[in-house]
């Protein structure tokens, strides 16, 4: 009878203690969320004809079903003012060493929602374009497609984080731009895009979603274009954010990928390349998105998910030996930070020299830290 009573008892015991557990998994997986975090978006530009917006991200929409947010960088205005604006040299943009964007169709909002898009960044070197007629166009039609933005309006909308809450974990996703030209970065009252370019403003608005947010991240437009090293700037500035307490970092504006850089326990990614650009360079039509999950209590886990671009423009998840292409050059850019890719993962290696440089100098070899 004792025997039976134990053995009854033991059963018991097992069973709790196995329910306990998978009530403890069945937690964790339910209090964590993941992010996508994408490069620039140019729906549509004057330089190469496009697919139909409506299928422009059908080789992305299996992967991004798979996270609880998508959040890309809207790399022009969309409107269809001829207000251009007064404070982009007319001989540069000429001479395409620059350029002013737009897009015309008021349906990009509503195409980028309905591909599972779930959160935009406005802040870059070309949402005004086409000056305050053309942001206060982009917004509206983003308001109209109930499709949320970060990045732009007058300085106090600009800087403030949109919060994204699953299972009571809370995620503040800021944007800012370092590349900011003459009349576009946002005040009181003149509307305009986040600026990095006043570091107090930025670690100002880090610290006011840390405050709000179990983590932030940070989307940063930066570096130089077209490089795949990195600015003294980019690393004195993701230092800042780190400091002011970001828990990613996420960087674009290159328009090619770029290495990746552990500060403590945060990820920065200086550049993860293009997204949805159309452009025939072969470096440009690399890219990754930077895959995030969150947990309570646990610094962010990060995948990479490798992705080509056709010319026109069209994003699709890499396989097979593009895949492992992507990854390979991305190994190439990280080495002299503390990253590898191995196995298609990104580990954190020991400290090794880093290669930064700034445009007209030499580059310079500075230690990891």
């Amino acid at each position: 009878m004792r025997a039976a009573t134990f053995c009854l008892s033991s059963a018991l015991v097992g069973v709790v203690f196995w329910a306990s557990v998978h009530l403890a998994y069945t937690q964790e997986i339910t209090r964590q969320v993941v992010i996508e975090v994408c490069g620039d978006v140019l729906p549509e530009s004057s330089w190469q004809e496009r697919i139909d917006p409506e299928h422009l991200f059908d080789g992305m929409k299996d992967e991004f079903a798979r996270s609880d947010l998508v959040f890309v960088n809207l790399e022009e205005p969309i409107t269809r003012s001829n207000r251009v604006t007064r404070y982009k040299r007319r001989a540069a943009v000429r001479a395409k060493r620059d350029y002013i964007l737009r897009a015309r169709n008021p349906r990009i909002p509503e195409v980028l929602k309905n591909s599972g898009i779930g959160l935009v960044g406005l802040a870059n070197n070309h949402m005004m374009d086409f000056a305050a007629v053309g942001l206060s166009d982009t917004l509206a039609g983003f308001r109209s497609a109930g499709l949320p933005t970060v990045g732009a309006g007058l300085v106090a909308d600009a800087e403030r984080a949109y919060i994204f809450e699953k299972g009571g974990v809370k995620v503040a996703l800021l944007a800012f731009s370092d590349v900011i030209p003459t009349n576009y970065a946002a005040t009181p009252n003149k509307p305009g895009v986040a600026s990095s370019q006043d570091e107090a403003r930025l670690r100002g608005a880090i610290q006011e979603a840390r405050k709000q947010a179990d983590f932030v991240i940070l989307m940063i437009h930066w570096g130089a274009q077209g490089d795949h090293r990195i600015t003294h700037r980019q690393r004195a500035l993701a230092r800042v954010a780190v400091e002011a307490g970001c828990d990613v970092v996420v960087g674009m504006h290159p328009h090619v990928i770029q290495g990746i850089e552990y500060f403590g326990r945060v990820p920065v990614f200086y550049s993860i390349g293009n997204f949805s650009f159309p452009s025939i360079k072969p470096a440009e039509m690399e890219c990754f998105v930077a895959k995030l999950c969150f947990r309570p209590n646990h610094a962010a886990a990060v995948e990479l998910v490798p992705a080509e671009i056709s010319a026109r423009g069209a994003p699709t998840v890499a396989q097979g030996k593009e895949a492992t292409g992507i990854l390979s050059h991305l190994d190439q850019y990280c080495r002299g930070f503390n990253t590898a890719i191995r196995d298609g993962k990104l580990v954190e290696i020991s400290p090794r020299q880093v290669p930064v440089y700034d445009k007209g100098k030499r580059a310079r070899r500075r230690r990891s830290s």
